[in-house]
């Protein structure tokens, strides 16, 4: 398996921590809830909206990184990247929220950015970030949807990631939403 194609099927192992005057965590390995879109509803950035970052494009993860003089390179680079994206948007007079995307046991996090975008707008500002893809909220369900992967869309959760939930959880895996 590439290592592009491995990167793009760890993103539906994701959960997203929105910031701000209403934060609420969701889980992208589980089925939303009601009380999920609720939250997500109170978010100052309307449905439908893109979670999107502009950190490590190409899927270049700063824990790739040779030695830490060069993670750290790496990582001043991100909050650059960020910078960038936030004062950007800002400029441009776009709502935002920030989110942190992170790996379900914490180890892992990227800073990124709920934007209220129309699906090509969102895709094409990944792309430009050289993102592997984003995430995509149509107001019922997620979805990750390629930038520069050349993978198809997929609705979450994904399968195997709902059985990674449930397998931490100790419970059944939920349907689809």
């Amino acid at each position: 398996m590439s290592d592009e194609r491995e990167k793009y099927q760890a993103y539906p192992h994701t959960v997203l921590a929105f910031h701000g005057a209403t934060p609420c965590r969701i889980d992208l390995r589980t089925a939303l809830r009601p009380d999920d879109r609720r939250r997500l509803a109170a978010l100052p950035v309307a449905a439908p909206f893109a979670v999107l970052t502009a950190e490590n494009p190409e899927g270049e993860n700063v824990e790739d990184a040779d030695d830490a003089g060069e993670a750290a390179e790496q990582e001043r680079d991100n909050r650059r990247r960020t910078r960038t994206l936030v004062a950007t948007l800002e400029a441009e007079g776009v709502p935002y929220v920030r989110v942190d995307g992170m790996a379900p046991d914490g180890d892992y996090c990227e800073r990124c950015v709920a934007v209220s975008l129309s699906l090509a707008e969102a895709v094409t500002l990944a792309g430009l970030a050289r993102q592997l893809a984003l995430f995509w909220y149509d107001g019922e369900a997620f979805w990750l949807v390629p930038a520069e992967a050349d993978e198809p869309p997929r609705r979450l959760p994904a399968p195997e990631a709902a059985a990674a939930a449930a397998a931490d959880s100790g419970a059944a895996p939920a349907p689809n939403a």
